[in-house]
């Protein structure tokens, strides 16, 4: 697995295909694999010309971990994103983020909208613009409780309750998914939002209790547009099949 290191701070990331670059952008509590890999995306990008760039945020897979809070945030995440593509050599390149990707994401299509010529976010909703009641920065406080249970939390929700599972199954350092979820990450403004001219699909579940449904989201967006599917989730979104349809569809349109 090839890594870069900048600001004395290792990050790994996984490349697959050629063709046009499209970086992705994993959820909290998930690696690139666990998100991506297993989910079918490498084959649905690559097999339609897209060269897949995977990075594994700090705190994931083989990127270096802390349990400062401080180590971790949009900030650093999104640095770390334009970095490896500085590293890469791109210019131009389409993105896709994923939950709390999605949060990085409309980070860096704000900040640094000249890398980036198209992005699809994938279960997210309205607080990326801090509409109430599913504003991330808000929410991820809370994980970091979640994830220092030592057994199974049986008796919270079960979208909660199954953060708990994936930090297990993905075999995630707890102590540093504790001090991830106890960074800053500051809300985007509707303001701001409407500024980002790069054309961007937002797509959210149904039955989203994570972070709920993104339709104003897409609708303050001057390019963007909005996808829900019916009876989904927030976890099967990323192998919906029209999920995977509808993105190549909007990737690939002039």
């Amino acid at each position: 697995m090839p890594k870069f290191t900048i600001d004395k701070v290792t990050i790994s990331y996984e490349i697959y295909g050629t063709g046009k670059p499209i970086v992705l952008l994993h959820g909290g509590a998930v690696d690139f694999n666990y998100n991506y890999v297993k989910t079918g995306w490498i084959q649905t990008l690559t097999e339609n010309g897209f060269q897949v760039i995977g990075i594994n945020f700090r705190g994931y897979g083989e990127s270096d971990k802390s349990n400062d809070p401080n180590f971790y945030g949009t900030t650093n995440f999104s640095n770390d994103v334009i970095n490896l593509i500085k590293h890469l050599k791109f210019t131009n390149v389409c993105l896709i983020g994923y939950s709390m990707g999605t949060l990085i994401a409309l980070d860096l299509l704000n900040k640094h909208p000249e890398y980036f010529s198209k992005a699809v976010l994938m279960a997210t909703g309205d607080g990326l613009i801090g509409i109430p009641p599913f504003i991330l920065e808000n929410i991820l406080p809370g994980f970091a409780k979640v994830f220092s249970y030592n057994s199974f939390p049986s008796h919270l929700p079960k979208h909660i309750s199954a953060y708990w599972n994936f930090i297990n199954e993905v075999g995630l350092d707890k102590e540093s998914m504790i001090a991830l979820s106890l960074a800053k990450y500051p809300t985007l403004t509707a303001e701001n939002a409407s500024e980002i001219e790069v054309p961007t699909l937002i797509i959210s579940g149904e039955l989203d209790l994570v972070l709920g449904k993104g339709k104003k989201v897409a609708q303050t967006l001057p390019n963007g547009e909005y996808l829900e599917i019916n009876g989904a989730n927030h976890f099967e979104l990323s192998t919906e099949k029209k999920v995977h349809q509808s993105t190549i569809k909007f990737l690939i349109k002039d």
